[in-house]
């Protein structure tokens, strides 16, 4: 396994949540969101976060549906996943199921009193940190 943390991102057209984890990789924390100005602009903000990070493996959300076919989403998905490994050729970068992890972020967040009309950001990434911590489970 590798030393650096893994850095999860839940990938949206406007907006892209991150979480990372421990070096240990059991837990995952989420960090943020990240707004952007098109892919390049997206890419340069998280190689930096990357080196900032000590990221050692990219985990990408993969938005299946819900009967196991691949929607647009994901196609957008896999076409920013393309780009991505492009830019960062030396980075392991998976992807991962990331069925219902937006609405579980939703219904934490509900929990936690936060209105919808508040979650915007927090929402996307708390999804990321649902993404990687699953993925983490994954592996043990």
């Amino acid at each position: 396994m590798s030393k650096g943390k893994y850095l999860s991102i839940d990938y949206g057209d406007a907006r892209v949540g991150v979480a990372v984890s421990d070096y240990n990789k059991e837990v995952a924390f989420p960090r943020d969101f990240l707004t952007y100005k098109g892919t390049k602009d997206l890419i340069d903000q998280l190689k930096k976060f990357c080196e900032d990070e000590d990221i050692s493996k990219i985990i990408l959300g993969l938005p299946i549906m819900m009967d196991g076919t691949m929607g647009d989403r994901a196609k957008k998905t896999q076409v920013f996943h393309d780009k991505l490994k492009e830019a960062m050729p030396n980075m392991p970068i998976d992807f991962f199921d990331e069925r219902l992890s937006t609405e579980f972020a939703v219904k934490s967040l509900r929990g936690q009193g936060i209105k919808d009309k508040d979650q915007k950001g927090k929402r996307d990434a708390m999804s990321a940190q649902i993404i990687l911590q699953n993925y983490l489970a994954s592996l043990s």
